[in-house]
């Protein structure tokens, strides 16, 4: 019983690190994006609103994918896993 619940907590902490992950990279992406394309093709950019522009819809399209994407990294994972104890 308390093997399967380690696991599970194991689990639930491995895909909250993806999802994490995938939040931050979208983030800094979104920033990014944002502030390279304002610099582009904005005549007088206020790159402090880019930035937050950036990083709000960074983190809302990265929380978007997170979570499904976390669990296919999941599952690919414990095949490794599964896959390495059975030889």
């Amino acid at each position: 019983m308390l093997l399967i619940l380690g696991q599970s907590i194991r689990w639930l902490l491995i895909w909250l690190y993806f999802v994490f992950i995938i939040c931050l990279v979208g983030a800094l992406f979104g920033t990014l994006s944002h502030l390279f394309f304002g610099f582009c093709f904005m005549e007088d950019p206020d790159y402090w609103y880019l930035s937050r522009f950036g990083f709000s819809n960074g983190i809302r399209y990265g929380g978007v994918w997170s979570g499904g994407l976390s669990i296919v990294l999941c599952v690919i994972r414990a095949r490794k896993e599964y896959l390495k104890r059975q030889v």
